[in-house]
């Protein structure tokens, strides 16, 4: 039985040493290929003008222009709350000054949701243009300047907290 299976063996050890003996000119190399190294120019793809754009021109203008009307609204209330938050700084929020305050903060927050909703239609329109393979850069570019609106806003509501002491 051990000679049956030393002659097993060795002759499993002959045949994988005449596999490494085999001409090299079989197999493929290893070696990296030019693309794997970058040394081959690789061509950008050219984006297609798409067939026909998703939204039109004029829902477009129509939600920028409601973002603009929602942002000088925002822009309205701001200038009524910071004396009525100048009135509440320190104030317990128990006292008619501080709910005031609050109440104005509440309305400044509600009205930058109006923005917000508009900045989330153009951004289901960027979703649509995405999915239909038709990018459109008018969607990214108002998207841009009504992030740029809520960007503001935010800052502003920030400031008139941190006035407020909150």
């Amino acid at each position: 039985m051990r000679v049956i299976f030393r002659n097993c063996a060795v002759l499993g050890l002959l045949a994988a040493l005449a596999g490494c003996a085999a001409n090299n000119e079989r197999y493929p190399s290893l070696a990296l290929r030019p693309f794997e190294t970058g040394a081959l120019p690789v061509a950008a793809a050219q984006p297609a003008a798409p067939i026909r754009p998703v939204v039109s021109a004029d829902t477009l203008g129509a939600l920028r222009s409601k973002a603009m009307a929602a942002h000088s609204a925002f822009s309205s209330r701001e200038t009524a709350a910071a004396p009525i938050v100048r009135a509440g700084m320190g104030r317990s929020i128990e006292s008619n000054a501080g709910a005031a305050a609050l109440v104005a903060m509440a309305e400044l927050s509600s009205q930058r949701g109006a923005t917000s909703a508009v900045l989330a239609d153009l951004d289901k329109l960027a979703v649509d243009a995405a999915t239909a393979l038709a990018p459109d850069p008018a969607i990214t570019a108002a998207q841009t300047d009504v992030a740029a609106m809520l960007a503001s806003q935010d800052a502003a509501i920030a400031r008139l907290w941190e006035m407020l002491g909150a």
